[in-house]
């Protein structure tokens, strides 16, 4: 007699006694862990295998966030400083992804948009209330805990709930300039970040300049400089 085995996901149940007290994981880390990890593990409107695994993700994503308003050991970081365009760009990134995210009512990346920018702000060591504000107004119905307490750390009177939605500004995340391969005779050398804008006489003057194209040149003038905008520069000797 031969069995078939195979797997079923079936919503909890007390029928089949499937059912996990969610007290005793939130008492070890946190509402807002619990609830983020639940939005994390999939679309809503599917049946998922339940699994605590990932939950220690969601809860180490919850720390890095604290940490980019207090360090365990300098204590306060947050400061009034002027944002840079690199951060701004990652704050309206993600303005607009959460936003989309949260109308389609698909949590799971939305919490994934969220580790995206909390990595992207680190690794910027971006500390400034002018982005870090918004991310919390973005962040509160998902974690509304954390986001009331660092709204109110942030020297903001009354509730987070109560504050305005942040506003996408497109000019933000437009790209200014592009990462262009460079070669010599069809083999690439290098790579050259160029202004969208740039002439192609501007071009040629920034590729010649280059030290690594020099050195491939070997002083030679060349014969022609093929410049595909957004796509390559090409040096023929």
């Amino acid at each position: 007699m031969k069995y078939i085995c195979g797997s079923e996901v079936e919503k909890m149940s007390k029928r089949y006694f499937n059912t996990v007290d969610p007290t005793n994981l939130t008492q070890k880390y946190g509402a807002d862990t619990f609830r983020m990890y639940e939005m994390f593990l999939g679309p809503v409107e599917m049946s998922k295998p339940w699994d605590t695994k990932g939950i220690e993700g969601v809860h180490r994503f919850l720390k890095k966030l604290w940490r980019l308003f207090y360090d365990e050991v300098k204590g306060k970081v947050w400061t009034e400083e002027k944002a840079t365009d690199a951060e701004l760009k990652v704050l309206h990134k993600t303005i607009k992804k959460i936003e989309d995210d949260t109308e389609r009512f698909s949590f799971n990346t939305g919490v994934s948009t969220f580790m995206i920018a909390v990595n992207e702000l680190t690794d910027l060591k971006c500390h400034k209330k002018e982005i870090l504000e918004p991310l919390l107004v973005l962040l509160t119905p998902y974690a509304p805990h954390i986001s009331e307490e660092l709204w109110n750390e942030l020297g903001n009177n009354g509730s987070i709930l109560d504050a305005a939605f942040p506003k996408f500004e497109a000019k933000y995340v437009e790209e200014s300039s592009k990462e262009y391969p460079i070669s010599i005779n069809g083999k690439m050398r290098t790579t050259l970040n160029i202004s969208l804008s740039a002439s192609q006489e501007e071009v040629e003057k920034i590729v010649l300049d280059n030290d690594i194209v020099r050195k491939w040149t070997e002083g030679k003038a060349p014969k022609k400089i093929i410049y595909v905008k957004n796509k390559m520069v090409n040096v023929v000797i």
